[in-house]
């Protein structure tokens, strides 16, 4: 029997915010597949503000709030059951990252995740990179994220 599922991810990174939505294809006796549904990207660059005077301004606050609306929409249009927002570096970084994640639940009922350098690092390493190595040579994987680099 085939389910197909839809999941939603958002990732709030220093230089963007992106939204991905996947198919999740679950068949009898056969790993899950993930495909791509759709990709949006909002230039947000919420690390201008962080790296530099270290406050998320006013500005993008309400364009972060906005683009979580419309993040929200589209989830809702294209049927995601779950999804999981996870803020990186220049949320990480900024004073007010907690309060700027705060007024976006408040304002959107989306919930962020500002997630440490370490959970940052175990989501991307658990990506399905390792089909694409070879198991007898050594690598360096490196995510040129705009902060956490």
């Amino acid at each position: 029997m085939l389910k197909i599922k839809k999941y939603g991810a958002i990732d709030i990174g220093s230089n963007a915010v992106r939204l991905l939505v996947a198919n999740v294809i679950e068949e009898r006796d056969r790993e899950p597949q993930f495909k791509k549904s759709s990709l949006v990207r909002v230039p947000i660059r919420l690390g201008a503000d962080a790296f530099v005077s270290g406050r998320i301004s006013e500005a993008n606050t309400q364009r972060m709030i906005d683009a979580m609306q419309a993040f929200k929409l589209i989830m809702k249009i294209h049927g995601v059951e779950r999804y999981k927002a996870c803020a990186t570096s220049a949320m990480r970084e900024a004073e007010n990252g907690e309060e700027v994640a705060n007024s976006i639940l408040k304002n959107t009922e989306v919930k962020i995740d500002i997630i440490d350098g370490k959970k940052e690092a175990a989501i991307i390493s658990s990506t399905d990179l390792n089909q694409l190595i070879e198991s007898d040579s050594t690598y360096l994987y490196v995510d040129v994220g705009g902060g956490s680099t």
